[in-house]
């Protein structure tokens, strides 16, 4: 099948019953009980045409033959409810096990994408695609399907039947249908393209309240308001004017569509009063088609609400579709890690740009086993973005990265991951336990290894002072903790998983000096006997280096010990004067009483 094809296999009803995957079999038997639990509700109309032909076209009333009709109603009834109630069940666990597996397929796949992918994208889009976009999918199909089941297969078997009754009147009653298809065709005009502006601005108005919210501090701290944090109020501005736009489109149509619906009596009646009068249709008859000749239209209200939720649960089905069509990282199937001589790090010629902005360029190095090896370097060198090319956040675009001699490209990905450990300077927590942070990743360790990371990371003492010490729940990112204790369960982290090649990115960059000692003694412990590669700022933490690597521009300036780089490379030296002149920077009192 070629790419066009799978393309257009993933539009419309297509795309969702794609994604449904093994729960397809099952809407189709949701769709089945739902079109017959339809059908018996057309049966007491039914027994009502026959009663009254019983009553009031019979010499004598068979009271036996009216009971055993209002028996048959109610079974019919019953039926309805019976099958209707199944079908909606059936639906409920289906919708809720295709929310499941759809989360889980898109966390799989998030896992499997390069770090690139998520710095392209706000965290509002993804999350209205996990949330959002899901939820409706199974709102749709625990409670939409049986009911748009019923709502297209209800008028279709009242118009045969009322053909089957009278064809003259039939004709009467369907004679408002066409002018509400086109009423419902010119409120849906375009609709492709208003549900995918729809979304896009809905993603950019989830980004923004993210953003407004993380930022609350510095909108409190300069006394800012919500029409001042201009990217938000022009979100919600550019989504109001959208629904506004939409609703004046909509309204005369709508209107026109509303007034039709009830318009079935003007159709019917003069028809089928002067079919009765001339004698060619019974009072039963007439009965029947005032009853269901009006009514079977009502269920068109619900096609029209229908038909918008399908419209916004397609345009979630592309974009969750867009997501799991991503490319992920390439990862080999082979077990090479008996084939690692060592856990030495190499850089061998690799390039690498985000989009067509070049970060490094034929950046040559490598960082040994047992040795500590410091990234530094201005702002924007590329010294992060080296790191992180180590375990795959992004993949080169031109050059090879070795460990222990082989291509990490040639590494499972998990295999790589396992053997290299992060510790950064913005930790992140999750609001969860202590314990459940410091084991995250690693579920499989003991009580006590957990509690003997967290000793060598200089955090058990605190932990236990907590008010329920391990079990205790810290809060989104920790904030219960202060940055020296958030830092630390983050060291204790980076223990527990005991990974051969650990990088920090100045993990002691914002800890006060009595945390600053603690973390010290803690990365002293956590990197004996490992490759470790410090992103260093700050230059004083990093004079003992075995090696620096100093970057500028996305290029390697120098490299070489502390002593060495001084005498030899002008921009490290440089740095060096501003670190120590920064260092010894102190307020002196007359100028502080000029202030």
């Amino acid at each position: 099948m070629t790419k066009e094809r799978e393309d257009k296999g993933k539009q419309g009803l297509g795309a969702l019953l794609q994604l449904a995957g093994e729960h397809k079999n099952k809407l189709i038997l949701v769709a089945i009980l739902a079109a017959i639990s339809a059908a018996m509700s057309l049966v007491p109309f039914g027994i009502v045409y026959l009663i009254t032909i019983e009553l009031f076209e019979s010499s004598v009333v068979d009271k036996g033959y009216v009971w055993k009709l209002g028996l048959i109603a109610l079974i019919a009834v019953t039926l309805r409810f019976g099958l209707l109630g199944a079908s909606l069940l059936i639906s409920h666990i289906c919708a809720f096990n295709l929310l499941y597996d759809i989360r889980k397929r898109l966390l799989r796949k998030l896992g499997k994408l390069p770090l690139g992918y998520f710095t392209n994208r706000n965290s509002g889009t993804i999350k209205k695609i996990m949330m959002e976009d899901v939820e409706r999918i199974e709102l749709f199909i625990a409670h939409h399907i049986p009911d748009l089941v019923a709502g297209i297969s209800l008028p279709i078997m009242t118009i045969i039947f009322l053909f089957f009754m009278d064809w003259r009147i039939a004709i009467a009653a369907i004679l408002p249908l066409p002018i509400a298809i086109f009423a419902q065709t010119k409120m849906y005009k375009d609709r492709t393209v208003k549900m995918e502006e729809y979304n896009d601005n809905l993603e950019k108005m989830n980004g923004t309240i993210v953003e407004y919210v993380r930022a609350m501090y510095v909108v409190k701290a300069f006394n800012q308001t919500v029409e001042s944090f201009t990217r938000y109020k022009e979100s919600i501005d550019k989504y109001k004017r959208l629904w506004v736009s939409w609703t004046k489109e909509s309204a005369p149509y709508f209107s026109l569509f509303m007034v039709i619906l009830g318009a079935g009596l003007l159709f019917i009646l003069p028809i089928g009063g002067w079919l009765f009068i001339v004698g060619e249709v019974t009072v039963s008859v007439l009965v029947l088609f005032l009853i269901l000749g009006i009514g079977f239209m009502a269920p068109l209200l619900q096609l029209l609400y229908f038909a918008s939720m399908l419209a916004m649960n397609l345009e979630g089905v592309k974009r969750i579709n867009s997501v799991l069509d991503e490319d992920e990282i390439e990862s080999s199937n082979i077990d090479i890690g008996k084939t690692l001589r060592n856990h030495n790090v190499e850089f061998k010629e690799v390039s690498f740009s985000y989009d067509k902005n070049d970060v490094l360029k034929n950046v040559n190095f490598m960082a040994k086993e047992g040795e500590l090896t410091a990234f530094v370097g201005p702002s924007g060198a590329g010294k992060t973005t080296a790191a992180q090319l180590i375990p795959r956040f992004w993949d080169v675009n031109q050059g090879d990265i070795l460990i222990g001699g082989v291509n990490i490209k040639n590494i499972p990905v998990e295999e790589l991951m396992s053997k290299v450990a992060f510790v950064f300077q913005d930790v992140f927590l999750m609001n969860d336990t202590v314990y459940e942070n410091i084991t995250m990743g690693n579920e499989g360790k003991s009580k006590e290894q957990v509690i003997d990371a967290a000793k060598a990371a200089q955090a058990h003492g605190f932990i236990k002072a907590l008010p329920e010490g391990y079990q205790t729940v810290i809060g989104e990112g920790g904030s219960h903790l202060s940055g020296g204790e958030r830092q630390r369960v983050s060291i204790a982290r980076a223990m527990l998983k005991d990974s051969p090649i650990i990088i920090l990115d100045e993990a002691t960059a914002f800890a006060d000096p009595e945390n600053e000692g603690k973390i010290q003694d803690a990365l002293n412990e956590l990197m004996m006997g490992k490759t470790v590669i410090v992103i260093a700022h700050r230059l004083s933490t990093i004079t003992e280096a075995d090696k620096i690597v100093v970057f500028e521009e996305g290029k390697i300036a120098g490299l070489g010990k502390h002593t060495e780089l001084l005498k030899t490379n002008s921009l490290y030296n440089k740095m060096w004067e501003s670190h120590t002149s920064a260092r010894d920077w102190v307020f002196h009192e007359e100028v502080v009483k000029n202030v």
